[in-house]
């Protein structure tokens, strides 16, 4: 197998991996509730139903990245194969310099692929974000509710400002 085929072989696994780990993401949502129960369950039936579910979804995207890792180390193989282009550092830059049909295709399907993981990742962040402000979301409300200060965010030193609410204040 020349070393052309080994990438474009490379390049239709990364492909699968890569739109696996973006299906992973899609069902990974911040609104992530399992439907009401009824009757005889508990409420903590509820809860724990929602942790498999965070759990499950948690083991496949691992899954999809302990794959998406595994491409990592096939791509030195091909970058350091004997019969690899001399010129280039990156296999976008050793296709590149093969100046053929083939390899320009390859190449641009490369350049997709570099997209989507790099979706995947603003995804993932946008997630983080998300997750990790609503994780305070109950403190947050209460603290406006309170007419407390608020807090800095990342690091801002602009000064606290007071918030207008006493509503808890009001109420007593």
């Amino acid at each position: 197998m020349t070393w052309i085929d080994r990438v474009e072989a490379y390049l239709d696994e990364l492909e699968v991996s890569a739109d696996g780990l973006t299906r992973q993401m899609k069902d990974m949502r911040v609104d992530q509730v399992p439907p009401a129960r009824q009757d005889s369950q508990s409420q903590s039936g509820l809860e724990t139903s929602l942790a498999d579910k965070v759990n499950e979804g948690t083991q496949r995207l691992a899954e999809a990245l302990a794959d998406l890792e595994k491409k990592v180390t096939q791509r030195e193989t091909l970058l350091r194969a004997e019969d690899a282009p001399a010129s280039g550092l990156t296999l976008l830059e050793k296709l590149e310099s093969l100046n053929d049909q083939r390899s320009d295709f390859l190449r641009q399907r490369g350049e997709m692929i570099a997209e989507m993981i790099a979706d995947i990742n603003n995804h993932a962040v946008s997630l983080f974000v998300c997750q990790f402000h609503l994780a305070n979301l109950t403190h947050d409300v209460v603290r406006i509710m309170a007419g407390v200060s608020e807090p800095t965010t990342y690091g801002a030193t602009s000064g606290a400002e007071k918030l207008g609410g006493n509503l808890f204040s009001e109420s007593a």
